[in-house]
Protein backbone atom coordinates (compact mmCIF):
# COMPACT_ATOMS: atom_id res chain seq x y z
CA UNK A 1 0.00 0.00 0.00
CA UNK A 2 1.54 3.28 -1.09
CA UNK A 3 1.15 6.68 0.47
CA UNK A 4 -1.18 7.76 -2.32
CA UNK A 5 -3.74 4.95 -2.04
CA UNK A 6 -4.45 4.77 1.70
CA UNK A 7 -7.53 7.00 1.43
CA UNK A 8 -10.67 5.18 2.53
CA UNK A 9 -12.54 6.33 -0.59
CA UNK A 10 -10.28 4.02 -2.60
CA UNK A 11 -11.89 0.96 -1.00
CA UNK A 12 -15.23 1.54 -2.74
CA UNK A 13 -13.58 2.87 -5.88
CA UNK A 14 -11.48 -0.28 -6.18
CA UNK A 15 -14.53 -2.50 -5.78
CA UNK A 16 -16.27 -0.54 -8.56
CA UNK A 17 -13.27 -1.14 -10.82
CA UNK A 18 -12.96 -4.88 -10.06
CA UNK A 19 -16.63 -5.92 -9.76
CA UNK A 20 -18.82 -3.05 -10.94
CA UNK A 21 -22.05 -5.06 -11.05
CA UNK A 22 -21.62 -6.94 -7.77
CA UNK A 23 -23.86 -5.72 -4.91
CA UNK A 24 -22.29 -3.26 -2.50
CA UNK A 25 -25.09 -2.07 -0.23
CA UNK A 26 -28.51 -3.41 0.72
CA UNK A 27 -31.17 -1.69 2.77
CA UNK A 28 -33.55 -3.62 4.97
CA UNK A 29 -36.40 -2.31 2.78
CA UNK A 30 -35.12 -4.13 -0.33
CA UNK A 31 -33.19 -1.29 -1.97
CA UNK A 32 -29.69 -2.06 -3.18
CA UNK A 33 -26.69 -0.49 -4.91
CA UNK A 34 -24.04 -2.22 -7.00
CA UNK A 35 -20.42 -1.26 -6.50
CA UNK A 36 -20.58 1.05 -9.51
CA UNK A 37 -23.86 2.62 -8.37
CA UNK A 38 -22.56 3.13 -4.85
CA UNK A 39 -19.36 4.74 -6.10
CA UNK A 40 -21.34 7.10 -8.34
CA UNK A 41 -23.75 7.91 -5.51
CA UNK A 42 -20.81 8.73 -3.23
CA UNK A 43 -19.45 10.95 -5.99
CA UNK A 44 -22.78 12.73 -6.16
CA UNK A 45 -22.67 13.36 -2.44
CA UNK A 46 -19.10 14.67 -2.73
CA UNK A 47 -20.24 17.17 -5.39
CA UNK A 48 -23.25 18.19 -3.30
CA UNK A 49 -21.09 18.74 -0.21
CA UNK A 50 -18.74 20.91 -2.25
CA UNK A 51 -21.71 22.92 -3.52
CA UNK A 52 -22.73 23.41 0.13
CA UNK A 53 -19.35 24.99 0.86
CA UNK A 54 -17.41 22.02 2.26
CA UNK A 55 -13.73 21.94 1.31
CA UNK A 56 -11.07 19.22 1.60
CA UNK A 57 -10.00 18.89 5.22
CA UNK A 58 -13.28 20.29 6.59
CA UNK A 59 -15.28 18.29 9.09
CA UNK A 60 -18.87 17.33 8.28
CA UNK A 61 -21.22 16.16 11.03
CA UNK A 62 -23.34 13.15 10.02
CA UNK A 63 -26.55 13.06 12.06
CA UNK A 64 -28.38 10.49 9.98
CA UNK A 65 -30.53 7.45 10.77
CA UNK A 66 -28.49 4.28 10.38
CA UNK A 67 -28.84 2.76 6.93
CA UNK A 68 -27.18 2.54 3.48
CA UNK A 69 -27.39 6.30 2.93
CA UNK A 70 -25.13 6.89 5.91
CA UNK A 71 -22.56 4.55 4.35
CA UNK A 72 -22.78 6.50 1.09
CA UNK A 73 -22.35 9.76 3.00
CA UNK A 74 -19.12 8.50 4.57
CA UNK A 75 -17.65 7.64 1.17
CA UNK A 76 -18.95 10.90 -0.28
CA UNK A 77 -17.10 12.89 2.37
CA UNK A 78 -13.92 10.87 1.75
CA UNK A 79 -14.18 11.43 -2.01
CA UNK A 80 -14.17 15.15 -1.33
CA UNK A 81 -11.28 14.84 1.11
CA UNK A 82 -13.53 15.92 3.98
CA UNK A 83 -13.72 14.36 7.45
CA UNK A 84 -17.05 12.84 8.55
CA UNK A 85 -17.97 13.25 12.21
CA UNK A 86 -20.39 10.41 12.93
CA UNK A 87 -22.96 11.34 15.58
CA UNK A 88 -25.66 9.02 16.87
CA UNK A 89 -29.05 9.82 15.35
CA UNK A 90 -30.56 8.99 18.75
CA UNK A 91 -28.90 11.99 20.37
CA UNK A 92 -31.18 14.75 21.63
CA UNK A 93 -30.65 18.43 20.86
CA UNK A 94 -28.28 18.96 23.80
CA UNK A 95 -26.13 15.92 22.96
CA UNK A 96 -25.95 16.89 19.29
CA UNK A 97 -24.96 20.45 20.20
CA UNK A 98 -22.31 19.14 22.60
CA UNK A 99 -20.87 16.86 19.88
CA UNK A 100 -20.77 19.73 17.41
CA UNK A 101 -19.06 21.99 19.95
CA UNK A 102 -16.37 19.36 20.52
CA UNK A 103 -15.61 18.70 16.86
CA UNK A 104 -16.31 22.03 15.07
CA UNK A 105 -17.78 20.82 11.75
CA UNK A 106 -18.60 23.32 8.99
CA UNK A 107 -21.86 21.57 8.07
CA UNK A 108 -24.41 19.18 9.57
CA UNK A 109 -25.92 16.55 7.27
CA UNK A 110 -29.17 15.18 8.68
CA UNK A 111 -32.36 13.46 7.59
CA UNK A 112 -35.99 14.14 8.32
CA UNK A 113 -36.29 11.76 11.26
CA UNK A 114 -35.54 14.28 14.05
CA UNK A 115 -36.71 17.72 12.82
CA UNK A 116 -36.95 19.18 16.33
CA UNK A 117 -33.35 18.28 17.13
CA UNK A 118 -32.01 19.57 13.82
CA UNK A 119 -33.94 22.82 14.16
CA UNK A 120 -32.30 23.48 17.54
CA UNK A 121 -28.76 23.72 16.14
CA UNK A 122 -28.65 27.49 15.65
CA UNK A 123 -26.63 29.09 12.86
CA UNK A 124 -24.59 26.10 11.71
CA UNK A 125 -25.57 25.20 8.11
CA UNK A 126 -27.66 22.04 7.75
CA UNK A 127 -28.42 19.97 4.64
CA UNK A 128 -30.71 16.97 4.31
CA UNK A 129 -29.49 13.66 2.93
CA UNK A 130 -33.03 12.25 2.93
CA UNK A 131 -36.49 13.25 4.09
CA UNK A 132 -37.88 16.74 4.55
CA UNK A 133 -37.67 19.46 7.19
CA UNK A 134 -39.25 22.85 6.64
CA UNK A 135 -36.61 25.46 5.89
CA UNK A 136 -33.74 22.97 5.44
CA UNK A 137 -32.30 22.53 1.95
CA UNK A 138 -31.62 19.03 0.61
CA UNK A 139 -28.32 17.74 -0.73
CA UNK A 140 -28.80 17.22 -4.46
CA UNK A 141 -26.95 13.92 -4.90
CA UNK A 142 -29.40 11.52 -6.52
CA UNK A 143 -27.97 11.71 -10.06
CA UNK A 144 -24.52 10.61 -8.97
CA UNK A 145 -21.14 11.64 -10.35
CA UNK A 146 -17.81 10.07 -11.23
CA UNK A 147 -15.46 11.65 -8.68
CA UNK A 148 -12.00 10.09 -8.30
CA UNK A 149 -10.72 9.45 -4.81
CA UNK A 150 -8.18 12.06 -3.69
CA UNK A 151 -4.76 11.23 -2.35
CA UNK A 152 -4.59 10.81 1.41
CA UNK A 153 -1.47 10.40 3.53
CA UNK A 154 -1.24 7.77 6.27
CA UNK A 155 -1.51 10.33 9.05
CA UNK A 156 -4.32 12.38 7.50
CA UNK A 157 -7.49 12.59 9.57
CA UNK A 158 -10.13 10.24 8.15
CA UNK A 159 -13.02 10.35 10.58
CA UNK A 160 -14.06 11.39 14.05
CA UNK A 161 -15.86 8.75 16.08
CA UNK A 162 -17.21 8.92 19.59
CA UNK A 163 -16.13 6.28 22.08
CA UNK A 164 -18.74 3.86 23.34
CA UNK A 165 -19.20 5.86 26.53
CA UNK A 166 -18.84 3.07 29.11
CA UNK A 167 -16.90 5.33 31.46
CA UNK A 168 -17.67 9.03 31.76
CA UNK A 169 -18.91 10.96 28.74
CA UNK A 170 -18.07 9.80 25.19
CA UNK A 171 -14.88 11.29 23.76
CA UNK A 172 -14.30 12.33 20.15
CA UNK A 173 -11.56 10.14 18.65
CA UNK A 174 -9.67 11.22 15.53
CA UNK A 175 -8.67 8.23 13.38
CA UNK A 176 -6.35 8.26 10.36
CA UNK A 177 -6.65 6.90 6.83
CA UNK A 178 -3.42 4.93 7.12
CA UNK A 179 -4.28 3.52 10.53
CA UNK A 180 -7.69 2.26 9.41
CA UNK A 181 -6.30 0.72 6.21
CA UNK A 182 -3.52 -1.03 8.15
CA UNK A 183 -6.07 -2.40 10.63
CA UNK A 184 -8.23 -3.73 7.78
CA UNK A 185 -5.24 -5.38 6.11
CA UNK A 186 -4.25 -7.03 9.39
CA UNK A 187 -7.73 -8.41 10.02
CA UNK A 188 -8.04 -9.63 6.42
CA UNK A 189 -4.77 -11.48 6.78
CA UNK A 190 -5.67 -13.32 9.98
CA UNK A 191 -9.30 -14.07 9.09
CA UNK A 192 -8.94 -15.08 5.43
CA UNK A 193 -5.28 -16.00 5.27
CA UNK A 194 -4.69 -13.48 2.50
CA UNK A 195 -3.82 -9.86 3.31
CA UNK A 196 -4.51 -8.97 -0.32
CA UNK A 197 -8.20 -9.46 0.42
CA UNK A 198 -9.20 -6.17 -1.25
CA UNK A 199 -8.22 -7.66 -4.60
CA UNK A 200 -10.18 -10.87 -4.07
CA UNK A 201 -13.76 -11.67 -3.24
CA UNK A 202 -16.46 -13.70 -4.96
CA UNK A 203 -19.30 -11.77 -6.58
CA UNK A 204 -21.82 -14.43 -5.55
CA UNK A 205 -20.78 -14.55 -1.88
CA UNK A 206 -23.57 -13.66 0.56
CA UNK A 207 -23.40 -10.15 2.00
CA UNK A 208 -22.30 -9.33 5.52
CA UNK A 209 -24.80 -7.92 7.99
CA UNK A 210 -23.51 -4.66 9.46
CA UNK A 211 -25.22 -5.16 12.79
CA UNK A 212 -23.53 -2.30 14.65
CA UNK A 213 -24.43 1.32 13.80
CA UNK A 214 -22.15 3.20 11.42
CA UNK A 215 -21.61 5.98 13.95
CA UNK A 216 -19.75 3.35 16.01
CA UNK A 217 -16.23 2.20 15.20
CA UNK A 218 -17.36 -1.44 15.12
CA UNK A 219 -20.02 -0.70 12.52
CA UNK A 220 -17.71 1.42 10.40
CA UNK A 221 -14.92 -1.14 10.47
CA UNK A 222 -17.41 -3.90 9.60
CA UNK A 223 -18.61 -1.93 6.57
CA UNK A 224 -15.09 -1.12 5.37
CA UNK A 225 -13.84 -4.64 5.99
CA UNK A 226 -16.67 -6.23 4.01
CA UNK A 227 -16.00 -3.99 1.01
CA UNK A 228 -12.25 -4.44 1.46
CA UNK A 229 -12.57 -8.23 1.02
CA UNK A 230 -15.24 -8.06 -1.67
CA UNK A 231 -18.45 -8.62 0.27
CA UNK A 232 -21.68 -6.70 -0.03
CA UNK A 233 -23.25 -5.13 3.07
CA UNK A 234 -26.72 -5.13 4.58
CA UNK A 235 -27.15 -2.00 6.69
CA UNK A 236 -30.22 -1.81 8.92
CA UNK A 237 -31.60 0.86 11.21
CA UNK A 238 -31.13 -1.05 14.46
CA UNK A 239 -31.01 -4.50 16.00
CA UNK A 240 -34.21 -6.44 16.61
CA UNK A 241 -34.94 -10.16 16.74
CA UNK A 242 -37.75 -10.02 14.16
CA UNK A 243 -35.64 -7.85 11.87
CA UNK A 244 -32.65 -10.17 12.24
CA UNK A 245 -34.73 -13.27 11.50
CA UNK A 246 -36.22 -11.75 8.35
CA UNK A 247 -32.85 -10.62 6.98
CA UNK A 248 -31.23 -13.97 7.79
CA UNK A 249 -33.86 -15.75 5.71
CA UNK A 250 -33.55 -13.24 2.88
CA UNK A 251 -29.76 -13.01 2.60
CA UNK A 252 -28.55 -16.34 3.99
CA UNK A 253 -25.62 -14.85 5.92
CA UNK A 254 -22.68 -17.21 6.41
CA UNK A 255 -21.18 -15.20 9.29
CA UNK A 256 -22.34 -12.57 11.75
CA UNK A 257 -20.58 -9.88 13.80
CA UNK A 258 -22.64 -9.16 16.92
CA UNK A 259 -22.46 -7.51 20.31
CA UNK A 260 -22.77 -9.60 23.48
CA UNK A 261 -26.12 -7.90 24.20
CA UNK A 262 -27.45 -9.12 20.84
CA UNK A 263 -26.36 -12.67 21.61
CA UNK A 264 -28.03 -12.36 25.00
CA UNK A 265 -31.36 -11.52 23.33
CA UNK A 266 -30.90 -14.33 20.78
CA UNK A 267 -30.27 -16.84 23.55
CA UNK A 268 -33.42 -15.72 25.36
CA UNK A 269 -35.61 -15.70 22.23
CA UNK A 270 -38.73 -17.85 22.47
CA UNK A 271 -38.07 -19.62 19.16
CA UNK A 272 -35.00 -20.58 17.15
CA UNK A 273 -33.59 -18.21 14.55
CA UNK A 274 -32.46 -19.57 11.14
CA UNK A 275 -28.74 -20.09 11.77
CA UNK A 276 -28.50 -22.74 9.04
CA UNK A 277 -25.47 -21.88 6.92
CA UNK A 278 -23.93 -19.55 9.51
CA UNK A 279 -20.40 -20.85 10.03
CA UNK A 280 -19.32 -18.62 12.90
CA UNK A 281 -20.23 -15.63 15.05
CA UNK A 282 -17.68 -12.90 15.75
CA UNK A 283 -18.27 -11.07 19.02
CA UNK A 284 -16.66 -7.83 20.16
CA UNK A 285 -17.52 -4.72 22.14
CA UNK A 286 -17.20 -6.11 25.67
CA UNK A 287 -16.66 -9.39 27.43
CA UNK A 288 -19.13 -12.16 26.62
CA UNK A 289 -20.24 -14.10 29.66
CA UNK A 290 -19.50 -17.80 29.60
CA UNK A 291 -23.14 -18.69 30.35
CA UNK A 292 -24.41 -16.82 27.29
CA UNK A 293 -21.72 -18.32 25.10
CA UNK A 294 -22.44 -21.84 26.30
CA UNK A 295 -26.20 -21.42 25.87
CA UNK A 296 -25.82 -20.07 22.33
CA UNK A 297 -23.34 -22.68 21.11
CA UNK A 298 -25.36 -25.54 22.57
CA UNK A 299 -28.58 -24.24 21.02
CA UNK A 300 -27.29 -23.47 17.53
CA UNK A 301 -24.05 -25.48 17.19
CA UNK A 302 -22.30 -22.39 15.77
CA UNK A 303 -18.88 -21.47 17.20
CA UNK A 304 -18.30 -18.00 18.63
CA UNK A 305 -15.07 -16.22 17.73
CA UNK A 306 -13.82 -13.12 19.51
CA UNK A 307 -12.04 -9.99 18.36
CA UNK A 308 -10.41 -7.62 20.81
CA UNK A 309 -9.69 -4.01 19.99
CA UNK A 310 -11.08 -0.52 20.40
CA UNK A 311 -11.90 2.71 18.61
CA UNK A 312 -8.50 4.06 19.59
CA UNK A 313 -6.29 1.00 19.00
CA UNK A 314 -7.85 -1.01 16.17
CA UNK A 315 -7.76 -4.80 15.99
CA UNK A 316 -5.36 -6.33 18.53
CA UNK A 317 -6.17 -10.00 19.17
CA UNK A 318 -8.76 -12.65 18.46
CA UNK A 319 -9.57 -16.17 17.34
CA UNK A 320 -10.28 -17.32 13.80
CA UNK A 321 -11.99 -20.38 12.39
CA UNK A 322 -8.57 -21.76 11.44
CA UNK A 323 -7.44 -21.42 15.06
CA UNK A 324 -10.49 -23.36 16.21
CA UNK A 325 -9.87 -26.18 13.72
CA UNK A 326 -6.21 -26.34 14.78
CA UNK A 327 -7.19 -26.76 18.42
CA UNK A 328 -5.52 -23.52 19.50
CA UNK A 329 -8.56 -21.90 21.07
CA UNK A 330 -8.37 -21.18 24.81
CA UNK A 331 -11.77 -20.55 26.40
CA UNK A 332 -12.11 -17.25 28.21
CA UNK A 333 -9.19 -15.54 26.49
CA UNK A 334 -9.25 -12.45 24.26
CA UNK A 335 -7.39 -14.36 21.55
CA UNK A 336 -3.98 -14.66 20.00
CA UNK A 337 -2.21 -11.36 19.49
CA UNK A 338 -2.41 -10.68 15.76
CA UNK A 339 0.75 -10.71 13.62
CA UNK A 340 2.46 -7.33 13.30
CA UNK A 341 0.76 -6.01 16.46
CA UNK A 342 3.34 -4.53 18.84
CA UNK A 343 1.92 -5.14 22.30
CA UNK A 344 3.34 -4.74 25.78
CA UNK A 345 1.96 -5.32 29.25
CA UNK A 346 3.09 -2.43 31.46
CA UNK A 347 2.93 -1.71 35.17
CA UNK A 348 1.87 1.61 36.71
CA UNK A 349 5.39 2.97 36.23
CA UNK A 350 5.37 2.17 32.51
CA UNK A 351 7.77 -0.77 32.69
CA UNK A 352 7.14 -3.70 30.34
CA UNK A 353 6.16 -6.86 32.21
CA UNK A 354 7.24 -10.45 31.49
CA UNK A 355 5.00 -13.23 30.16
CA UNK A 356 2.25 -14.14 32.62
CA UNK A 357 2.40 -10.89 34.61
CA UNK A 358 -0.65 -8.62 34.74
CA UNK A 359 -0.56 -4.98 33.72
CA UNK A 360 -2.09 -2.47 31.33
CA UNK A 361 -2.38 -3.53 27.68
CA UNK A 362 -0.40 -1.05 25.56
CA UNK A 363 -0.06 -1.23 21.76
CA UNK A 364 1.84 0.72 19.15
CA UNK A 365 -0.75 2.08 16.72
CA UNK A 366 -1.08 4.69 14.02
CA UNK A 367 -4.88 4.48 14.06
CA UNK A 368 -5.64 7.47 16.25
CA UNK A 369 -4.38 11.01 16.56
CA UNK A 370 -5.99 11.24 20.00
CA UNK A 371 -9.11 12.94 21.33
CA UNK A 372 -10.03 16.15 19.56
CA UNK A 373 -11.93 17.44 22.60
CA UNK A 374 -9.55 16.56 25.46
CA UNK A 375 -5.86 17.30 25.13
CA UNK A 376 -5.00 15.97 28.57
CA UNK A 377 -6.78 12.68 27.87
CA UNK A 378 -5.04 12.47 24.49
CA UNK A 379 -1.66 12.75 26.15
CA UNK A 380 -2.65 9.94 28.51
CA UNK A 381 -4.01 7.83 25.66
CA UNK A 382 -1.11 8.10 23.18
CA UNK A 383 2.44 8.34 24.51
CA UNK A 384 5.36 8.08 22.11
CA UNK A 385 3.20 6.27 19.57
CA UNK A 386 1.85 3.73 22.10
CA UNK A 387 -1.89 3.59 22.81
CA UNK A 388 -2.78 2.89 26.44
CA UNK A 389 -5.98 0.88 26.29
CA UNK A 390 -6.96 1.08 29.96
CA UNK A 391 -7.48 -2.70 29.92
CA UNK A 392 -5.69 -4.91 32.42
CA UNK A 393 -4.44 -8.29 31.24
CA UNK A 394 -1.48 -10.56 30.56
CA UNK A 395 0.01 -12.59 27.70
CA UNK A 396 0.78 -16.27 28.18
CA UNK A 397 3.59 -18.41 26.74
CA UNK A 398 1.59 -19.05 23.55
CA UNK A 399 1.07 -15.39 22.74
CA UNK A 400 -2.55 -15.47 23.90
CA UNK A 401 -3.96 -12.35 25.56
CA UNK A 402 -6.08 -12.68 28.69
CA UNK A 403 -8.09 -9.72 30.00
CA UNK A 404 -8.75 -9.21 33.68
CA UNK A 405 -10.76 -5.99 33.64
CA UNK A 406 -10.73 -2.27 33.06
CA UNK A 407 -8.24 -0.07 34.86
CA UNK A 408 -10.94 2.49 35.57
CA UNK A 409 -13.52 -0.13 36.61
CA UNK A 410 -11.38 -1.81 39.23
CA UNK A 411 -12.85 -1.79 42.74
CA UNK A 412 -10.39 -1.58 45.63
CA UNK A 413 -11.99 -3.39 48.53
CA UNK A 414 -9.94 -3.45 51.71
CA UNK A 415 -6.73 -3.27 49.67
CA UNK A 416 -7.80 -6.07 47.31
CA UNK A 417 -8.37 -5.52 43.60
CA UNK A 418 -11.86 -6.58 42.48
CA UNK A 419 -12.91 -6.67 38.82
CA UNK A 420 -16.66 -6.21 38.21
CA UNK A 421 -16.70 -8.48 35.15
CA UNK A 422 -15.61 -11.50 37.18
CA UNK A 423 -18.45 -11.09 39.67
CA UNK A 424 -20.95 -10.41 36.88
CA UNK A 425 -20.00 -13.59 35.02
CA UNK A 426 -20.58 -15.69 38.13
CA UNK A 427 -23.92 -14.09 39.08
CA UNK A 428 -25.23 -14.50 35.53
CA UNK A 429 -24.98 -18.25 36.06
CA UNK A 430 -27.83 -18.08 38.59
CA UNK A 431 -31.15 -19.04 36.96
CA UNK A 432 -33.00 -16.07 38.44
CA UNK A 433 -30.50 -13.47 37.16
CA UNK A 434 -31.30 -12.09 33.74
CA UNK A 435 -28.53 -9.48 33.72
CA UNK A 436 -26.27 -7.77 36.23
CA UNK A 437 -23.92 -4.86 36.65
CA UNK A 438 -21.42 -4.58 39.51
CA UNK A 439 -20.20 -1.18 40.73
CA UNK A 440 -18.01 0.03 43.53
CA UNK A 441 -19.78 1.96 46.26
CA UNK A 442 -18.09 3.91 49.09
CA UNK A 443 -17.48 2.16 52.41
CA UNK A 444 -16.01 3.80 55.49
CA UNK A 445 -14.03 0.71 56.47
CA UNK A 446 -13.04 -0.91 53.20
CA UNK A 447 -12.86 2.10 50.91
CA UNK A 448 -15.13 0.51 48.30
CA UNK A 449 -17.32 -2.55 48.25
CA UNK A 450 -18.86 -4.34 45.25
CA UNK A 451 -22.57 -3.68 44.78
CA UNK A 452 -24.63 -5.75 42.35
CA UNK A 453 -27.49 -4.25 40.35
CA UNK A 454 -29.55 -7.24 39.26
CA UNK A 455 -32.22 -7.58 36.60
CA UNK A 456 -34.35 -10.46 37.78
CA UNK A 457 -35.51 -13.24 35.53
CA UNK A 458 -39.28 -13.64 35.60
CA UNK A 459 -40.22 -15.35 38.84
CA UNK A 460 -43.47 -15.00 40.79
CA UNK A 461 -42.43 -17.02 43.82
CA UNK A 462 -39.07 -15.84 45.17
CA UNK A 463 -39.14 -12.55 47.05
CA UNK A 464 -36.39 -9.93 46.87
CA UNK A 465 -34.98 -10.66 50.32
CA UNK A 466 -34.93 -14.39 49.66
CA UNK A 467 -33.21 -13.90 46.32
CA UNK A 468 -30.62 -11.60 47.90
CA UNK A 469 -29.78 -14.37 50.33
CA UNK A 470 -29.58 -16.92 47.52
CA UNK A 471 -27.32 -14.74 45.39
CA UNK A 472 -25.00 -13.94 48.28
CA UNK A 473 -24.56 -17.63 49.07
CA UNK A 474 -24.19 -18.38 45.34
CA UNK A 475 -21.40 -15.80 45.02
CA UNK A 476 -19.61 -16.94 48.17
CA UNK A 477 -19.39 -20.46 46.78
CA UNK A 478 -17.63 -19.22 43.65
CA UNK A 479 -15.67 -16.14 44.68
CA UNK A 480 -13.24 -15.00 47.32
CA UNK A 481 -14.94 -13.33 50.28
CA UNK A 482 -13.75 -9.84 49.31
CA UNK A 483 -15.33 -10.24 45.85
CA UNK A 484 -18.77 -11.19 47.14
CA UNK A 485 -21.22 -8.30 46.67
CA UNK A 486 -21.86 -6.53 49.95
CA UNK A 487 -25.11 -5.16 48.60
CA UNK A 488 -27.64 -6.37 46.03
CA UNK A 489 -30.31 -4.17 44.50
CA UNK A 490 -32.92 -5.10 41.91
CA UNK A 491 -33.51 -2.89 38.88
CA UNK A 492 -35.84 -3.16 35.90
CA UNK A 493 -33.06 -2.68 33.34
CA UNK A 494 -29.40 -1.71 33.05
CA UNK A 495 -28.35 1.51 31.40
CA UNK A 496 -26.33 0.85 28.28
CA UNK A 497 -24.48 2.99 25.78
CA UNK A 498 -25.78 3.18 22.20
CA UNK A 499 -23.05 0.70 21.29
CA UNK A 500 -24.77 -1.83 23.58
CA UNK A 501 -22.24 -1.72 26.40
CA UNK A 502 -23.15 -1.51 30.07
CA UNK A 503 -22.41 2.03 31.23
CA UNK A 504 -19.93 1.97 34.10
CA UNK A 505 -19.05 5.63 34.55
CA UNK A 506 -21.15 7.11 37.30
CA UNK A 507 -22.05 5.13 40.40
CA UNK A 508 -25.85 5.30 40.80
CA UNK A 509 -27.44 6.89 43.84
CA UNK A 510 -28.72 3.89 45.78
CA UNK A 511 -29.76 5.76 48.89
CA UNK A 512 -33.45 5.62 48.00
CA UNK A 513 -33.36 1.95 47.08
CA UNK A 514 -33.36 0.60 50.63
CA UNK A 515 -30.67 -1.17 52.52
CA UNK A 516 -30.19 -4.20 50.25
CA UNK A 517 -27.38 -5.50 52.43
CA UNK A 518 -25.87 -8.87 51.66
CA UNK A 519 -23.01 -8.95 54.14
Amino acid sequence: MTTTDVGLARILELRAEISPDAPALHGEDGRSWTNREADLAAGGIARALADAGVRPGDRVAAYVTNGPELGLLLFGAWKLGAVPVTISSLYNAHELAESIEKTQPVLVVADGARPDVVAAQGDLPVRLLAGEIDGVAPLDWQEGAAVPAPEAGPEDEACILFTGGTTGRPKAVSVTHGGVRASLERLAGVSAGRPEGARGGADDAPPNLIALPLFHSGGQHALLFALHVGRGCVVWERFGLDRLERLMREHRFDNLFLLPTMLFDIVHAEHDLPFDGVKSILVAGQALSWSVRKAFEERYQVPILVNYGSTESGHIAGWTGRDMKAGLWKPGSAGRVYPDVELEIRDDDGAAQPVGTQGEVVVRSSLTRGYVDDEAASQELVRDGWVHTGDIGYVDDDGVLWLVGRKRDMIKCGGFQVWPEEIEDELREHPLVRDVRVVGTPDDRLGEVPTALVVRAEDLVTGDDELRTQLTAFARERLAHFKTPRRIEFVLELERSEAGKIKRGAVPDLAAAGEGSAS
